[in-house]
C-alpha cells in the first residue's frame, strides 16, 4: 500500500507558478536554461533544515548563471527582466520555505505520532539531527543507501521526497508499504506517473489483436486533473537520465545534485595548518570523527580535511575495476579531448591560443588552459571548455555537429564526475568508521591500507587543525587555485 501525507498551500502555490513563469520568460526572451536554478528548488523541496536552506540562499547569491547569460545576450542586466526576475522569485520560495517549515513540521508530527515500526529515510547529513527531535521507539533512521543492506519486513518505509519514474518505480514495486510526506507538486509528480502508467497498459487494452481475443470494448474511466511545475518536471527529467549508482548517491545526499552545476560557492578557510579552497558542501570530520559540511563549520572549531588528492587516483582504480566496461569509455573519452587540445598547443602558443578559446566561451585562465591535455585533470572544468576547444579544431563543422560529437564526451564526464562523488561517498564512510572504530574498510583494505598505514597516512594528510578563518569567496577560481592548496 502506498499513502500521503500532502502538504497543501496556496501561498507556495501562487510562488511556484511565478517562477515557472519568469524562468520561460528568460528562456523565450533570451534562450538561458536556468539549470542551477532547476537544481537549487529541487534541494530547497527536499530540505527540512535550516542549514540547508541557508546554504542555498548563499549559494544563489553567488551564482552568476543568470547575469552571465543575460550579459552574453546583448549587454542585458536583471534590472532588465522587471517583474519576470527568476532570482527574484527562486529566492522567495527559498525564504517562503524555510520560515513555513512545512515539510519538516509535518513529517515530525507523522513520526513522533505513530503506531507502526517505521523506516524513516533521511538525507545523511540529517540524521543524528532528526533522531534527537524524534522520540518514538518504533522509528529507525536510516540513510537511502542502508535499505538494501537491512531487514524491512513488516515495516513502513517513510520518505519526505518524490522525483519521477525511477523513485515511482522504486514505490510500486517495493513489497513494503509505503508512506509518503510530499508537496502537492511532488504529488502530481506521483500523479504524472500514474497517468503514464495508465497510459502504457490503456494502449495495450486497446490493440486491435486483444478487442479480437476477447470482444469486449474497453471504457476509459475519468483521469484526475493536476498540475506540474514546468521547473521542478524539467529537474525530474534530468534526474530519470542518470545511471543507477548517480541516482542512488543523490537519494542518499541531495546536495549531490549540484556537484555537476559548473556555479559553485567556495570558501576560503585558514586554518593553523594552512590555506585551503573548499566548496561549500564539501565534507569534512569534526574533531569526533563526525561528519560536517563546510557551510556549516564555524571559526574556532577543530577538524579534518578530507584528502582528495591523495586519494583521488585510489578511487578511481576502483571505479575501473568495478566498472571496467564503462570506463573504458570514460578513458577513451577522456585520452580523445586530450590529444585534441595537445594538437591545438602545438600549433599555437598558449596566448594565442587561450585568446581564441576565449572567444569561443572558454571559462579559464590561461594557466588552467596549459595545464589541459598533460593527464592533470580526467575532463576540463566547464563543458562550455569542451565546446570551445572542439569548435576551435573543427572550424568548418556547425553548432549541430560539435553537439553531436560533445554528447558521449560530456556523458562520459558526468559518469566519471558522478561516481567518484559516489566512490568518495563510501570512502568517507570508511575513514569516518576508522577515526571512530578504528575498522579499516572494504574500499580501503583494496587500496592495500592496513590498521597501522591507515593510522600513519591519516596523522600525515588529515591531521586535526583549527579553523582561524572562513570567508566566502567571489574571485576567478582558477586564480585562487595558483596560490592555495587546493582540496
Amino acid at each position: 500500500m502506498i499513502d500521503f501525507l500532502i502538504i497543501k498551500d496556496e501561498s507556495l502555490n501562487a510562488l511556484i507558478q511565478k517562477i515557472d513563469e519568469s524562468i520561460i520568460y528568460v528562456k523565450s526572451e533570451f534562450g538561458i536554461e536556468l539549470k542551477s536554478y532547476e537544481a537549487m528548488l529541487r534541494i530547497a523541496f527536499n530540505a527540512i533544515h535550516t542549514d540547508t536552506f541557508n546554504n542555498i540562499l548563499e549559494r544563489l547569491e553567488t551564482n552568476r548563471e543568470l547575469e552571465r547569460g543575460l550579459d552574453n545576450f546583448g549587454g542585458y542586466n536583471l534590472e532588465s527582466l522587471q517583474n519576470n526576475n527568476p532570482k527574484y522569485d527562486l529566492k522567495a520560495i527559498i525564504n517562503f520555505l524555510k520560515t513555513a517549515k512545512l515539510k519538516e513540521n509535518s513529517l515530525i508530527a507523522h513520526l513522533q505520532a505513530s503506531q507502526k515500526k517505521e523506516i524513516a529515510i533521511f538525507d545523511t547529513n540529517e540524521i543524528d539531527l532528526f533522531k534527537g527531535k524524534i522520540r518514538n521507539y518504533k522509528i529507525e533512521f536510516i540513510a537511502y543507501n542502508q535499505l538494501k543492506k537491512i531487514d524491512t519486513s513488516k515495516k513502513v518505509i517513510v520518505f519526505h521526497s518524490f522525483n519521477g519514474k525511477k523513485d515511482f518505480d522504486f514505490i510500486y514495486n517495493h513489497d513494503n508499504d509505503i508512506f509518503l510526506v510530499i508537496y502537492e507538486h511532488e504529488y502530481n509528480l506521483y500523479q504524472k506517473q500514474i497517468t503514464l502508467r495508465k497510459n502504457l497498459i490503456e494502449a495495450e487494452i486497446n490493440s486491435a489483436d486483444r478487442m479480437k481475443i476477447c470482444g469486449v470494448k474497453y471504457i476509459e474511466p475519468h483521469n484526475f486533473e493536476f498540475s506540474v511545475s514546468s521547473t521542478i518536471d524539467n529537474i525530474v527529467n534530468r534526474l530519470d537520465d542518470w545511471g543507477n549508482r548517480a541516482y542512488d548517491g543523490y537519494k542518499t545526499e541531495c546536495d549531490v545534485l549540484l556537484d555537476d552545476i559548473e556555479e559553485k560557492v567556495f570558501y576560503k578557510v585558514k586554518t593553523d595548518k594552512g590555506i585551503y579552497l573548499l566548496e561549500s558542501f564539501d565534507t569534512l570530520f569534526s574533531k569526533n570523527g563526525d561528519f560536517i559540511k563546510t557551510f556549516k563549520v564555524k571559526i574556532g572549531e577543530q577538524i579534518r580535511i578530507y584528502p582528495k588528492a591523495q586519494l583521488a587516483e585510489n578511487l578511481y582504480q576502483v571505479a575501473v575495476e568495478t566498472e571496467p566496461e564503462i570506463f573504458g569509455k570514460v578513458e577513451e573519452h577522456s585520452k580523445h579531448w586530450q590529444e585534441i587540445i595537445n594538437n591545438l598547443k602545438r600549433k599555437h602558443s598558449i596566448e594565442h591560443l587561450h585568446k581564441n578559446l576565449k572567444e569561443k566561451g572558454l571559462r579559464v585562465l590561461s594557466a588552467t588552459l596549459e595545464s589541459y591535455g598533460k593527464g592533470v585533470r580526467k575532463f576540463p572544468m566547464y563543458n562550455n571548455d569542451l565546446r570551445a576547444i572542439f569548435q576551435f579544431y573543427y572550424p568548418d563543422k556547425t553548432t549541430n555537429e560539435i553537439d553531436v560529437i560533445l554528447k558521449p564526451i560530456l556523458k562520459s564526464k558526468t559518469t566519471y564526475n558522478s561516481t567518484m562523488i559516489v566512490l568518495g561517498r563510501g570512502l568517507k564512510q570508511e575513514l569516518k568508521l576508522f577515526l571512530k572504530e578504528k575498522k579499516v574498510g572494504e574500499i580501503l583494505e583494496k587500496r592495500h591500507f592496513n590498521t597501522n598505514t591507515l593510522q600513519i597516512f591519516i596523522e600525515h594528510h588529515m591531521p586535526i587543525q583549527q579553523i582561524l578563518e572562513k570567508t566566502v569567496i567571489a574571485e576567478q577560481l582558477e586564480a585562487l587555485e595558483l596560490d592555495l592548496h587546493f582540496q
